[in-house]
């Protein structure tokens, strides 16, 4: 009951954290951090699916970033393709209507069975 107390806590500072924030740099950044915090990381990226690029393209790195990682990239980007799991997942929950979970990767790889945290 506490973690999911911490949890919650965490969720609501999100919330706050972003509604103050001035500019768009802000808001990726407590949208980052909170999810950090949330799920108990160390780290969270937060990127856009540029679909017609073809690509996720990294707007902040927050958190424990590693040696000469920016916090905002100008061009840190990744073919979309590399990362099947987000879009097959993507396309499968809200093609139908769904709500958007978060996927969550740790330094071991994807929790469970390859698909996203719940």
């Amino acid at each position: 009951m506490a973690e999911e107390d911490a949890r919650l806590r965490a969720v609501v500072s999100l919330a706050q954290t972003m509604a103050a924030a001035y500019t768009p740099r802000e808001s990726w950044r407590a949208a980052a951090l909170g999810a950090c915090e949330a799920l108990g990381g160390s780290f969270a990226a937060l990127s856009v699916w540029e679909r017609d690029r073809g690509r996720l393209r990294v707007l902040v790195n927050a958190g424990q970033r590693a040696e000469g990682e920016e916090e905002f990239p100008e061009e840190e980007a990744y073919p979309v393709h590399e990362f099947p799991e987000i879009t097959e997942f993507l396309h499968e929950r809200w093609a139908g209507g769904g709500e958007p979970d978060a996927w969550v990767e740790t330094a071991d790889g994807l929790p469970g069975a390859g698909g996203p945290a719940r």
